[in-house]
């Protein structure tokens, strides 16, 4: 196989200036909730609100449920977790939180509103749905550098995905991303990295699934969100094809599908795992019988992105969970190599806001 570098996008969506945004000391939020109403509802407990003070500001809103703990702590896990994290430019924490609201069994917690989305909204707006275009290699590798940069004191998020990752407006051409939601975080403890735990969302898990208590898995994760950026989907078959295959075969649901409420998420768990290298040409895709897709809403063929790329992808999503980098890896090895790509792509404005930033 030829040898494919990264090389430089060829358009890229919302192109501005390259210099960064003043960076200005916050006022300290004050929530009054006369204040604000509801602008857009985005499930039964999360909304976007609009300031009635403020023209033009928002946040979202977040109702939480506080679980039964071992430290007897009101606050619901997310906050539990985050407060256990500094403040950094990798990961979303709440402007304001408000325990026992609207009642006892719940707290309230408010979030900046990052108007470009989660990574699944973002890629479809600026380029699924103009003319399918690929996101350009440099955002990929901002984007896989990115959520694993900050410090988590081995916490482990355990639900690392596309609708979990928020992409940030920084200024300059080139987005930042931060790590969200933490409702299934969990500090690693060695004795139960081999508990199975039935938590977050299972098509983004990794085979062993689930048992998902390790690093390991977070690892894959991050492999299967990159894999999502480059193709379009997830790395595994399609799981409404394995349901029908399992259902025929057993004539109903398997006796091990009554393990999980729905079953549905026995299929989303148990669906085979299946990596895509992208870094094929067009040739290299028919030929190995990828390409061309027969879908409407996708590229007939896979964009053809660099062997680093494809590389570091492919070491996350290793089946073996032991075989695939360490964290530490992927800073001191992919880290600076990936810098240096960046560098090479877009000079120094590819690297704003790349430098691991905390607070005291």
């Amino acid at each position: 196989m030829a040898k494919r570098k990264a090389t430089a996008p060829p358009a890229r969506a919302g192109r501005r200036s390259k210099r960064s945004k003043t960076t200005n000391c916050t006022p300290e939020f004050i929530w009054k909730p006369r204040d604000w109403a509801e602008k857009k509802a985005i499930s039964n407990r999360v909304s976007v609100l609009a300031s009635k003070t403020n023209r033009g500001r928002l946040v979202v809103k977040k109702v939480m449920r506080v679980t039964p703990n071992s430290a007897n702590d009101p606050r619901p896990l997310e906050i539990r977790a985050v407060s256990q994290l500094p403040d950094c430019n990798r990961v979303v924490k709440p402007i304001f939180f408000s325990p026992a609201d609207p009642d006892a069994a719940q707290g309230t917690a408010i979030f900046e509103h990052l108007p470009l989305g989660d990574l699944m909204a973002w890629k479809a707006a600026c380029f699924d749905q103009k003319n399918l275009k690929p996101v350009p290699e440099s955002f990929i590798w901002r984007f896989f550098l990115g959520p694993r940069r900050e410090e988590r004191h081995c916490m482990i998020h355990r639900d690392i995905k596309p609708n979990n990752i928020l992409v940030v407006d920084n200024g300059t051409t080139y987005p930042s991303f931060k790590l969200a939601d933490f409702g299934c975080a969990l500090l690693y403890q060695r004795q139960k990295a081999s508990r199975p735990a039935r938590c977050g969302t299972f098509e983004w898990q990794p085979p062993e699934n689930p048992v998902i208590n390790t690093r390991a898995a977070d690892i894959w994760a991050l492999g299967a969100s990159t894999h999502f950026l480059a193709t379009g989907q997830g790395p595994l078959q399609s799981i409404a094809q394995y349901t029908i295959a399992r259902w025929n075969e057993n004539n109903g649901h398997p006796a091990s599908a009554q393990n999980y409420n729905p079953p549905a998420r026995y299929y989303a768990t148990r669906v085979p795992r299946e990596v895509t290298p992208i870094n094929l040409s067009t040739t290299q895709q028919i030929a190995r019988g990828i390409a061309p897709y027969i879908n409407p809403n996708r590229a007939d063929y896979n964009h053809q992105y660099s062997d680093e790329l494809n590389g570091w992808m492919s070491q996350c999503l290793r089946a073996t969970p032991g075989r695939r980098p360490t964290v530490q890896r992927l800073l001191n090895s992919m880290t600076p190599m990936a810098k240096d790509l960046l560098k090479q792509i877009g000079g120094q404005a590819a690297l704003t806001d790349l430098d691991f930033d905390s607070g005291p």
